[in-house]
């Protein structure tokens, strides 16, 4: 068990790893781009839609690790005003919420991304891409997501309680 969650846990922040690469690259490509474009010559057409797809994958390789990081949202007020057990309730019920809503929507880009593969569909920019790839992305980073709010629903980490000594979030 403890392998299983070490490779998790690999899988987790070597996506991070990934999305950073991917986010230094697409700062190259578009410093590149303008630099091209004021010594008037012309600019690789890719530029454009290799920024677009670069994104979408940053986004999604990198959402797991945030939420691990407790990089998101919430209202501090709630601390103030509620009691522990309340707050715990309320956690429990974000929680819920955030696996239901991970988990559907990884579902259904999970359906359209085999929906695409089966039709043969391309997205057709500047690059040729199937578009199944774009929709597999959204439900990989999507199902992760629900994995990491499982683990805290399960009692492994608290997106309420202490922040990572590690990392000041």
């Amino acid at each position: 068990m403890r392998a299983l969650a070490r490779a998790y846990d690999g899988l987790i922040f070597g996506l991070a790893w990934i999305a950073g690469l991917c986010l230094a690259l697409t700062f190259v490509a578009i410093v590149w781009d303008v630099c091209v474009r004021t010594v008037g010559l012309q600019p690789p057409d890719f530029t454009s839609a290799l920024t677009e797809y670069a994104m979408l994958v940053v986004t999604m390789a990198v959402a797991p690790w945030l939420v691990r990081l407790k990089g998101h949202v919430w209202v501090e007020a709630i601390d103030l005003v509620a009691s522990q057990s309340v707050r715990r309730w309320l956690a429990k019920l974000v929680y819920l919420a955030c696996i239901g809503l991970c988990l559907i929507l990884a579902w259904y880009a999970g359906e359209l991304a085999i929906e695409a593969w089966g039709r043969g569909e391309l997205d057709i920019r500047s690059i040729i891409l199937p578009r199944w790839f774009l929709y597999a992305v959204l439900a990989v980073g999507l199902f992760l997501c629900a994995t990491e709010f499982l683990r805290c629903l399960l009692g492994f980490d608290d997106l309420y309680g202490g922040r990572d000594e590690r990392t000041g979030a």
